[in-house]
């Protein structure tokens, strides 16, 4: 709820650089009974608060602004603790002083809109009593006019800076939206990859299932004929029946590599889409992994060799170490190995350490130099903007590795020398403790 200036109480005066008051701007408390110009301000407060008081006029003039000091002021011999804020001018100090925090800052905000008269009205007063003395110049005159000028230009642009500044902050959200809807938004298109490839996978074994079983109809249906008729050939029935055993063996492998594939890559997609903790085995994701994304490599050079103790079981994200591995895996094969045109390598190894997990991934492609490996982790940062790069597959697995997983990544590579990442996070217990 907006707060008006008539639900806010407070007070505001001007004091010498000394601490003695020249004027009250706003006298909500009645302090005005008490405190007359030329009198310190701190004869406003309790006893207690005299020495803060000092304290907070201390630091106005020092730093030039002091802000939330807690003093009791004494009111109808009662104490009102208010929150005060203090700016030092270059021959004055204003200060302000209100119930809450909150309404310190509403309070600063509404003076600033009358300020410029407050101050305006203070210069006048000095130009009177400078002009009640013989030794007024034109100068002095000219001098207090520029002043004033120069004060209201201030109080404009501040105000433009604020408005400004309000809207870098609108700018700044609306971006951080952007950046996260682009972020799922590649994840996604992760995801997808893994999708094409275990569907040109999978159509293999369930063509060579779909032919086999071609053969066994048509055996059958030899068989049906031939026990029709009053003799039947012996060697012709034989041969029939080994072709049923054949394309049968044959129909039941496939069938059984298909629901490999299906199991694989349905582990691998809900892992990657819905993150939620498991028990898991690190080497069966990796398995799982290099089956779905298989369709990628096949017709490449690209030898990948895996390190990876089995039932290296730990408690956490599948997603996250499949999801990793997809980019990095992704990454070597578009830019290091140029879309698979070279030949290479590239290894993943993986190894369990005084609770800590080793994730080491290399490869020998063509590598990258200092400047791109400093930016290498940045958003939107890639090599290949013109070519459809998003920028973002890496940083995806800097925050997936800093955030869920609480470790860190880092990355060593030279040009024609490959490049090597190593990741460390720490095995968390199940019920989400760390080991």
């Amino acid at each position: 709820m907006e707060i008006s200036e008539k639900d806010i109480i407070g007070v505001a005066f001007l004091c010498d650089m000394h601490g003695r008051l020249n004027r009250f701007l706003r006298d909500d408390m009645g302090l005005s009974e008490k405190l007359k110009p030329g009198q310190p301000f701190i004869m406003a407060f309790d006893t207690e608060s005299v020495s803060k008081a000092f304290k907070f006029l201390s630091e106005v003039k020092e730093k030039g602004t002091a802000f939330d000091w807690e003093l009791c002021v004494m009111q109808h011999n009662a104490c009102e603790v208010l929150h005060f804020a203090g700016y030092a001018m270059p021959d004055s100090i204003f200060i302000v002083g209100s119930k809450t925090r909150t309404d310190v800052i509403q309070f600063c905000e509404e003076l600033m809109i009358i300020n410029n008269e407050q101050a305006n009205a203070v210069r006048a007063l000095m130009k009177e009593q400078i002009s009640a003395s013989c030794g007024q110049t034109e100068v002095e005159k000219k001098y207090y006019e520029e002043l004033t000028r120069l004060n209201n230009d201030l109080e404009i642009i501040q105000r433009q800076l604020e408005k400004k500044n309000l809207e870098l902050e609108n700018a700044y959200a609306a971006l951080q939206l952007a950046q996260e809807k682009l972020v799922q938004s590649e994840k996604m298109a992760s995801l997808g990859r893994l999708v094409s490839g275990f569907a040109h996978e999978i159509n293999t074994p369930i063509g060579i299932a779909i032919t086999a079983s071609s053969s066994l109809y048509d055996a059958q249906q030899n068989i049906t004929r031939m026990l029709a008729q009053e003799e039947a050939d012996e060697e012709e029935l034989v041969s029939n029946l080994e072709t049923i055993k054949e394309a049968s063996e044959l129909t039941l492998s496939n069938l059984k590599r298909a629901a490999e594939l299906v199991k694989s890559f349905k582990q691998t997609s809900i892992d990657q889409s819905v993150e939620t903790k498991r028990l898991f085995d690190i080497s069966e994701v990796i398995r799982d992994l290099l089956i779905s994304l298989n369709n990628k490599f096949r017709q490449t050079s690209i030898e990948i060799i895996t390190d990876c103790p089995e039932k290296l079981n730990i408690y956490g994200y599948p997603g996250a170490i499949s999801q990793i591995l997809t980019n990095l895996m992704m990454n070597s094969l578009i830019y290091g190995f140029e879309d698979g045109k070279l030949t290479g390598k590239i290894s993943i190894q993986a190894r369990l350490k005084d609770g800590m997990v080793y994730l080491d991934y290399g490869d020998t492609g063509q590598g990258m130099d200092e400047a791109v490996v400093k930016k290498l982790f940045e958003p939107f940062f890639t090599t290949r903007r013109a070519r459809g790069g998003t920028g973002l597959g890496l940083y995806i697995c800097y925050n997936i590795v800093s955030s869920r997983l609480k470790g860190t990544i880092t990355c060593e590579s030279s040009p024609g020398m490959g490049t090597q990442f190593h990741i460390i996070f720490p095995v968390e217990k199940i019920g989400g403790e760390h080991a």
